[in-house]
């Protein structure tokens, strides 16, 4: 029975290679946006974004280059029409006008036009260490608003503050927001090189100061002095100090070096979810795994291949297949589930996604090396 079994399969199938990112956490707990959204369509064409991008080579480059394309579209500031906007492109157009917005607006802007390029995008609330704040005191601006956009070539989230018009990177590569919070936390911000951009952070003066107090009573009687007195606390460590405590969505990240408060300006803070588990608000995308059974007939042996994904704003899978090692045929859209031949010798297959505004996403591949059976 054994020898008959032995007759009955066609050769053997060796798994010898493989890159596939490991996937985390459950990109379907987060709302993305959707890129076809009306407004977000109209955002893109009026402001010409794939044109902002346009040069880039790569995911980092052309989050970067957003990074800085929304920093130069007005400086920090205050304007009587945040009662009025409602979105990313209503404060674009005031922006066009002269009008100025703070670091909330600067976040909000970058999350909607990456999202409206296909790059996953959202805002991320910071805010200084301490506990029940201010108590008595006047401790100045405790909050502060970043982006953090997916990048696919880095596998990860990465944190852009467009006010600032920073980043932050640790050994070269970039970090995402949790990265720069562990580092402050853990008294290791000296690693953690701040990488300024330009145009840099004008400090709030003049008009826009004027209209600070007339939007905010608590500000009353700020003149240019005073305000630029606050923002150099603001910028005495690039903002990392802010990064204490973060919070995505509604959840925020709990950390025994920085225990959350319920208090909040003499005032209950709203409700919050807590986690510790990083994957809640750091979800592997653009990823795919593959999976494969063997199969055979009568034209020869093959692999079933399956592919599943974590891709916000899907459209379809795309494979490439070549007999020789690390040799790419070209990109073709596949199914879910197709069959793959086997050849003689080693056969690669590489996979990846690709949404709907035409971003691929990380290629994930299986090396096989097949024999014929010689029984």
């Amino acid at each position: 029975m054994i020898e008959q079994s032995k007759l009955e399969v066609p050769g053997e199938f060796d798994v010898v290679g493989w890159e596939m990112p490991e996937i985390a956490g459950d990109r379907r707990a987060h709302d993305f946006g959707d890129p076809d959204d009306e407004r977000l369509a109209t955002l893109r064409d009026e402001f010409d974004l794939e044109a902002v991008v346009a040069d880039a080579a790569d995911d980092l480059q052309a989050i970067l280059a957003l990074k800085r394309w929304v920093r130069s579209r007005w400086d920090h500031g205050w304007s009587m029409s945040y009662r009025t906007v409602t979105d990313a492109l209503d404060i674009l157009r005031e922006a066009q006008r002269g009008e100025q917005f703070n670091c909330g607006h600067y976040s909000r802007v970058f999350a909607a036009c990456a999202t409206a390029l296909g790059i996953p995008a959202r805002q991320v609330s910071l805010g200084l260490a301490g506990c029940s704040f201010p108590r008595g005191h006047d401790v100045g601006n405790v909050g502060h608003s970043v982006a953090e956009a997916w990048c696919n070539e880095l596998r990860g989230w990465v944190a852009m503050d467009c006010d600032l018009n920073v980043h932050y990177e640790r050994d070269g590569l970039p970090l995402s927001a949790l990265e720069v919070h562990d580092a402050w936390l853990s008294e290791q911000a000296a690693q953690v090189t701040r990488v300024h951009d330009e145009p840099a952070f004008v400090v709030p003066s003049g008009p826009t100061v004027e209209v600070l107090t007339e939007l905010m009573p608590d500000c009353r009687g700020f003149d240019d002095e005073m305000v630029a007195l606050k923002f150099e606390r603001f910028g005495r460590h690039d903002a990392m100090d802010y990064y204490a405590r973060l919070r995505v969505g509604g959840m925020e990240w709990l950390d025994e070096r920085c225990p959350p408060t319920f208090v909040r300006h003499f005032a209950p803070g709203p409700a919050v979810r807590y986690t510790n588990h990083a994957p809640d608000l750091y979800p592997t995308l653009n990823a795919v795994r593959i999976g494969a059974a063997p199969r055979w007939d009568e034209a020869g042996a093959a692999l079933t291949i399956t592919l599943e994904h974590c891709a916000p704003w899907f459209e379809h899978y795309e494979a490439s297949i070549d007999g020789r090692a690390y040799a790419r045929g070209p990109w073709e859209q596949r199914e879910a589930s197709f069959d793959w031949p086997m050849r003689e010798g080693l056969n690669r297959l590489e996979a990846r996604t690709v949404n709907r505004r035409g971003r691929p996403g990380i290629v994930s591949a299986l090396q096989i090396a097949y024999a014929r059976a010689i029984w």
